[in-house]
């Protein structure tokens, strides 16, 4: 009898919080889901971002797919559940565009970005410019220019210095900016070009240069909704979250130059 009331008795001081529970879970499980299509390259400052949002909207549970730009327009092509696109290149978008798969209204250029060379920790001694890389650079990474706009801004880069031709045979073409940034890094390659925003990962690597503004084209990210997203309500709330001053400023952090917004790039903290 003892054992028994004492079984009870637990069980009446646990109930309350059993209770308690009930409806974070019921919360939880009603969230209303919003797959994101985001270039690999915004991957920090986005989970960042999602964080914050997600603190704010506990109703919104944002499910981010992050694949370089090429592949996340194949897949929103091929009907993959989507109701933003963040891409890191106008060619993407503007693919999308023409065929009618974004809501033309609501495209903006969100982001600017820098294209930097990077040099592995062996070879830093070497190549201290663009200029060095013909003598002194044996492999040379970059995304790949179909399918990576960090790659197609690359190439411009490469072929305005001259340097396309002489490297093409030495060239690692990687499937996206951040496979190029960790074949530099772990000297599998002895230089690359990357974001500055992904600079930030750097462990032994070291920027060498900043590529010529004029040696690419600008590098924009634009940001639309797609046009046959379930929730476009909730889509738009979230995409002039990512338009405002607030969010700015955490992609200035992460050395994104915010565009939608008067907000100066800095340092992370």
């Amino acid at each position: 009898m003892k054992y028994l009331t004492t079984r009870c008795f637990c069980s009446l001081l646990l109930l309350p919080l059993m209770l308690a529970l009930l409806p974070c879970t019921a919360t939880a499980g009603n969230r209303t889901p919003l797959p994101i299509c985001a270039a690999m390259s915004l991957k920090d400052a986005v989970t960042a971002l999602q964080q914050i949002y997600e603190e704010r909207h506990p109703e919104i549970g944002l499910e981010i797919n992050f694949a370089s730009s090429g592949a996340l327009q194949k897949q929103i092509e091929q009907g993959a559940p989507s109701e933003v696109f963040l891409s890191a290149g106008q060619k993407q978008m503007n693919a999308l565009e023409v065929q009618g798969l974004i809501v033309k209204e609501s495209r903006c250029d969100l982001l600017g970005n820098t294209l930097v060379l990077v040099v592995a920790k062996e070879k830093q001694q070497q190549i201290k410019d663009f200029g060095d890389l013909q003598e002194h650079a044996d492999s040379f990474a970059i995304g790949h220019p179909e399918s990576v706009p960090a790659g197609r801004y690359g190439k411009q880069t490469l072929v305005s210095l001259e340097l396309w031709r002489p490297l093409e045979k030495r060239l690692v073409l990687a499937k996206n900016v951040r496979a190029v940034l960790a074949y530099v890094d772990s000297g599998n390659a002895d230089a690359g070009l990357v974001y500055r925003t992904d600079t930030l990962k750097l462990r032994s690597a070291m920027i060498a240069a900043e590529a010529p503004v004029k040696s690419h084209a600008p590098i924009i990210y634009p940001a639309a909704l797609i046009a046959e997203g379930k929730h476009p309500a909730e889509a738009r709330q979230f995409l002039e979250f990512l338009k405002s001053v607030e969010a700015g400023e955490i992609f200035a952090r992460y050395r994104f130059l915010p565009l939608q917004s008067q907000v100066i790039s800095g340092q992370p903290d």
